[in-house]
């Protein structure tokens, strides 16, 4: 049966969950090791960026070959187009123009917690492993259900409204590209964890947030303001990527093939099932 549910939620790019997936089979003999089943664990992974995916293959077609334009540098641009194009449509925010995509965005989000739900006993805790564009994707989302108004349509149990969240991992996190556009000193971080939250998860709930200091796409977030200096995130720097990347912007892209990764989620989820009662 299964006991726990992990969300992930990966940054923009190609799709396609390749890392996702050999990360999840790596945990999982960690897990079993362990004397963990992993069977009692369901996750999903967040298919966000479909969507924008296929207006952005469109518009490469067009650029590219139905144009018959000669450009250089085309796979310079095709990493633009795919993968800052992204941050620049989902726009954050859905009061802003283009705000369907944000809104799209969340509905993806929302499937794949409902996936997760609807297989899950009431009341099993929830993990959040979260890389890039994909912080900042899960944090307008927890803010919006924190701060919605009755009749939210993605808030129908405690589950969707993340009051059983005891575990959030940012990796290369997103959120000051974004923050910058706001008023710095007002932004909220989002409150973790809930008050909800049953008391013998909440005594090891953590959210910690890994950055490379050699990726420029990845920040530490605890200093933001007064604010996030003051909510519970811990900011871990991490080295992560191989010999070829480890220095460089590409390390960005390593978190999820990362062995420290891997033993500190599999360690934290031996310590939430050692917490949840036994069959």
């Amino acid at each position: 049966m299964n006991k726990l549910g992990v969300l992930l939620i990966r940054g923009s790019g190609d799709s396609g969950f390749k890392r996702q997936e050999k990360f999840i089979e790596r945990l999982n003999k960690r897990l079993k090791k362990k004397h963990i089943n992993p069977e009692t664990i369901l996750y999903a992974i967040v298919d966000w960026y479909a969507p924008l995916q296929e207006q952005q293959n469109k518009l490469m077609d067009r650029l590219f070959n139905a144009a018959n334009i000669k450009v250089k540098s085309r796979l310079i641009r095709k990493l633009l187009l795919s993968n800052i194009s992204d941050l620049i449509t989902y726009g954050g925010k859905p009061e802003r123009r283009g705000g369907e995509a944000y809104k799209e965005t969340h509905k993806l989000v929302h499937k794949s917690i409902m996936e997760l739900k609807n297989h899950l006993p009431v009341g099993a805790p929830m993990i959040i492993l979260a890389s890039s564009m994909g912080t900042e994707i899960i944090n307008d989302y927890i803010h919006d259900r924190q701060k919605a108004e009755a009749n939210d349509p993605f808030a129908g149990s405690p589950f969707e409204r993340f009051e059983t969240l005891v575990g959030l991992f940012t990796f290369g996190n997103n959120i000051p590209i974004f923050a910058a556009s706001f008023d710095i000193d007002t932004l909220m971080p989002i409150q973790f964890p809930m008050p909800e939250l049953a008391d013998h998860l909440k005594s090891i709930a953590v959210w910690e947030n890994y950055y490379d200091k050699n990726d420029p796409l990845g920040y530490p977030i605890k200093f933001i303001n007064h604010l996030y200096e003051n909510a519970n995130v811990t900011d871990i720097q991490l080295g992560v990527g191989n010999p070829l990347s480890s220095w460089n912007i590409l390390s960005h892209f390593g978190f999820w093939t990362s062995d420290k990764v891997e033993k500190r989620i599999c360690s934290f989820i031996s310590e939430v099932m050692q917490v949840l009662p036994q069959a």
